[in-house]
């Protein structure tokens, strides 16, 4: 193949092609684009007869943690290949795209700039994320299901069994003092059966946390955690606020309730200290909390002793409502779990 036919594919490619492309210099000019990148990108107050800074259109390159920003530019390496940002459409909108950055003119410093909608591959990524997330839920509430039944067979259902059968006997008890007798002992099974049906609905919604708010809910759960597991748990609640959006409220207990089983299974402490402050660092008011014991301590990454739902559930929860949540921890020197969540 002759020069004059390559250039002539070449040309008919850039022009063509459903690819975004841009040249651009030294000082981040848009040199030349093609006829989609020209059709795509935003060209407010863009003078034709002026070169078009490739920053009128960039929003930002893809950081970690979910964050747009700027450091590293490509526009001051040699050569970035492979990496995500966000232009400015001409609709207003600010898309992902992938995007190639090469210098490929040193002697001119003229690089070409590719783009390609990302839009589509984050929209499959997010249904299948949806797919998995469903799938752990479904998993989480089976298996959460599976308990309570087990509890309610083994516990309940049990005890009222036995109870049925002592109080049929009855009837054929003519000793008065042996019939009291029989009669105290059925009761003392009742009273267990009422606070063992309290413990569960406790477990599943408090109606404290629905009446009195977050703090009362804890302080009551707190309670039921040391006659349970004989664990203290040493608590700070520093809140102004007498109530919160049920909804960050939930997610508060839940979070804090999950990361004290936690303790309680797995760290083989005595106590736990949990804190729960109202902050306003300037972002807006929030409150911080923070779940910490001393006990065996994990490596965070390795896989989890459990099914490690609760962890997954935790930051799900604080996502919901727009918080975050970490754990930090290390074989031998405990486990802390801590966040915020905006109120």
């Amino acid at each position: 193949m002759n020069n004059t036919s390559l250039v002539t594919l070449l040309e008919a490619m850039f022009h063509q092609s459903k690819e975004m492309i841009l040249f651009v210099n030294n000082d981040g000019e848009i040199v030349y684009m093609n006829a989609h990148a020209a059709a795509t990108l935003d060209d407010t107050n863009y003078d034709k007869s002026q070169f078009q800074h490739i920053c009128t259109h960039c929003q930002g390159m893809y950081a970690a943690g979910g964050r747009v920003e700027c450091n590293n530019c490509y526009l001051h390496v040699d050569e970035k290949v492979t990496f995500q940002v966000y232009m400015r459409t001409r609709e207003g909108d600010v898309v992902p795209f992938i995007a190639n950055f090469q210098r490929i003119d040193p002697e001119n410093d003229i690089s070409v700039f590719t783009l390609n909608p990302l839009s589509e591959q984050l929209r499959t990524q997010e249904i299948e994320h949806q797919k998995r997330l469903t799938q752990r839920i479904i998993h989480a509430q089976e298996g959460e299901r599976k308990r309570i039944s087990r509890d309610l067979h083994d516990g309940v259902t049990q005890e009222l069994l036995n109870v049925l059968l002592e109080m049929r006997l009855f009837k054929y008890i003519d000793d008065r003092d042996e019939l009291n007798e029989k009669m105290m002992k059925s009761e003392d099974s009742l009273s267990r059966l009422l606070d063992y049906v309290r413990n569960i609905s406790v477990e599943l919604r408090p109606a404290s946390l629905d009446d009195l708010g977050i703090e009362a809910a804890l302080k009551t759960h707190f309670k039921w955690i040391e006659k349970q597991y004989g664990i203290t748990v040493d608590c700070t609640l520093d809140i102004q606020r007498k109530r919160f959006n049920p909804e960050v409220e939930t997610v508060l207990y839940r979070i804090i309730q999950e990361a004290i089983f936690n303790a309680a299974k797995y760290a083989e402490v005595d106590t736990v200290n949990v804190r729960l402050e109202e902050m306003d660092d300037g972002t807006g008011p929030h409150v911080h909390f923070e779940i910490e014991d001393s006990g065996l301590g994990f490596r965070t990454g390795d896989t989890p002793i459990g099914t490690g739902l609760g962890l997954f559930g935790m930051s799900e929860r604080a996502s919901s409502v727009g918080g975050t949540v970490s754990v930090d921890s290390m074989p031998g020197k405990g486990t802390r779990v801590f966040g915020s969540i905006p109120v």
